[in-house]
């Protein structure tokens, strides 16, 4: 539907009638007289989303963009962190692209997943993330979706490196906080929600990371093992599925090995034929445009130098190359070296090169990126919402804290029938406060990450003076201790809120009922103690595997 509208308003402009047939044969011809103008340099180019240190533009990062003429720019923390000073970046970068080259306005992307990966955040909205994106109903998926969409364009951030189509795994830990969930169907299904959502409020979205990086280690330090067979891939690749049948515009590659897949030992997915061109564009039929993964990761450094890695990338096909925010500038030149002489010396065919570059000025024609207006730096953090949607936080929240383990004879909490011992850790000191509104506390006890012996002494003394103990936990996965600390307390009248790993149920853990927040924000903290004492009913969908 998106496609729909953005291929009428482009003919609309244009003054034709409202004809999608037409609009599609207008939008290719632009395409194309652009293509006749570039000079295979420029070409080359279009192929990279680039990245460099600093607000707007310095004399080096000025020359560097003169001499790379970049299809797109990657925003990371160095270039501004409020939204003024985000605008102020994306506003240098634009004026300059369209001086230079074909004169062709950027992509801009950012990581803006939510949570441990939000690159925007001073003035910024902390959005819902992670699992709590397929727990909470769909509709609200996409609110949040649109949402982010409003910050990104509002400060001149036209793609959104998300949303994570990942699944979890126990034994991936690098990936666990950031992944929607293990229900590969619900995990799709909220994958296609927050895509149609993001690219109908104008925001570019990314499928990540194919072919599904849940089950490996972190491919920051080195090429993490996929050790799954082509059957169990079937389950990784179903969100994937759902997100381009929702019209996902890009997917991004992961550095991975996948051996059920490319047999090739130490080979990464970015550069292997049989998964970016065979799996990927083949078998699921992706027609939009492919980008790797930071170039800057151990998982590709660790066997090729960048000027290697580009050319094996493209010829692997693979559209555009992220080079990553700590690749010196003149290893991201030494790669468009290296795809010209790949060209020159027919390794990479030119007519491939030209299917890519179609792909992105097509993708910038759809989201009206042909053109550029400069934004009013000034205006900026009014053009985020984020006051209004910090509000909109609260009714969210409440229709996303999941009851997983009823607990009929302790929950609702009721503080005059009950004697209620609260256990939290230190750090969210708020906790008591939040939940005391709805009755008196018997005890409380504020923890640390690693419970020490002094504190599970106190537990030991809670759980004989109350009726039912509240452990708040945050993540026993990294603090195992936490787990002997919840053991300390009588399961049947033990209730664990998980604040942000929904997965604190499986770290040897048995209480009676069992309550996932996702997010440890404080719009959260309310919606759990609303769901805990009955003021609001549990909404979310969440079940243990």
């Amino acid at each position: 539907m998106h496609r729909l509208l953005l291929l009428l308003s482009l003919l609309a402009m244009l003054g034709g009638p409202m004809n999608f047939a037409q609009a599609q044969d207008e939008l290719e011809q632009r395409v194309e007289a652009l293509l006749a103008q570039m000079p295979l340099e420029v070409r080359l180019g279009q192929l990279f989303m680039v990245s460099f240190f600093g607000e707007g533009l310095n004399e080096a990062s000025r020359q560097f963009m003169r001499q790379m003429m970049p299809g797109g720019v990657g925003v990371f923390a160095s270039n501004g962190v409020s939204p003024a000073a985000v605008t102020r970046s994306t506003n240098a970068w634009q004026a300059l692209a369209v001086q230079i080259g074909a004169k062709v306005p950027l992509l801009i992307a950012t990581d803006q997943e939510g949570g441990t990966v939000q690159r925007l955040n001073d003035g910024f909205t902390p959005f819902p993330w992670g699992t709590a994106l397929s727990a909470m109903p769909f509709e609200q998926t996409a609110l949040v979706a649109r949402m982010t969409a409003t910050e990104l364009r509002a400060v001149g951030v036209n793609m959104n490196f998300a949303p994570v189509a990942d699944l979890y795994h126990p034994e991936g830990r690098f990936m666990s906080k950031r992944v929607l969930g293990h229900d590969a169907k619900r995990v799709g299904e909220a994958v296609a929600a927050y895509v149609r959502a993001l690219q109908a409020s104008g925001v570019i979205a990314t499928l990540k990371h194919f072919p599904g990086h849940g089950a490996a280690a972190d491919s920051h330090l080195a090429l993490p093992t996929v050790a799954l067979d082509r059957q169990q891939l079937e389950r990784e690749l179903l969100p994937f599925r759902y997100g381009i049948a929702a019209d996902a515009e890009v997917v991004m590659v992961a550095h991975l090995s996948v051996p059920s897949l490319d047999p090739t030992p130490n080979l990464p997915a970015t550069l292997s034929k049989p998964i970016v061109s065979g799996l990927l564009r083949g078998e699921l039929g992706f027609k939009g445009v492919i980008i790797t993964d930071a170039m800057d990761m151990g998982g590709i450094r660790q066997g090729f130098t960048p000027a290697q890695a580009a050319v094996r990338a493209v010829q692997a096909g693979v559209d555009m190359l992220a080079t990553g925010p700590n690749l010196p500038l003149s290893e991201q030149l030494s790669m468009k070296r290296a795809l010209l002489e790949a060209v020159l010396s027919g390794a990479i065919p030119r007519a491939q090169i030209d299917e890519s570059v179609r792909r992105i000025l097509r993708l910038k024609a759809k989201y009206g990126l042909l053109t550029w207006q400069a934004l009013d730096e000034l205006s900026a953090a009014e053009r985020v919402q984020s006051a209004a949607h910090r509000a909109a936080l609260e009714s969210i929240y409440l229709r996303t804290v999941a009851l997983v383990r009823p607990a009929p004879a302790l929950l609702p909490l009721d503080p005059q029938r009950l004697k209620i011992g609260l256990i939290y850790p230190g750090v969210y000191s708020s906790l008591p406060n939040v939940c005391g509104v709805y009755g008196a506390l018997t005890r409380r006890l504020a923890y640390s990450l690693v419970p020490t012996e002094d504190e599970l002494a106190i537990a030991r003394e809670i759980n004989a003076q109350v009726d039912v103990a509240v452990v708040f936990s945050f993540n026993i996965d990294e603090y195992p201790l936490q787990a002997r600390l919840v053991n300390t307390f009588a399961p049947q009248k033990t209730v664990v809120v998980a604040l942000q790993s929904p997965y604190d149920a499986l770290q040897g853990i048995q209480p009676a009922g069992y309550v996932t927040l996702f997010n440890p924000y404080p719009e959260a903290f309310r919606a759990a103690c609303a769901v805990l004492y009955g003021a609001f009913p549990s909404k979310g969908t969440f079940s243990l595997p």
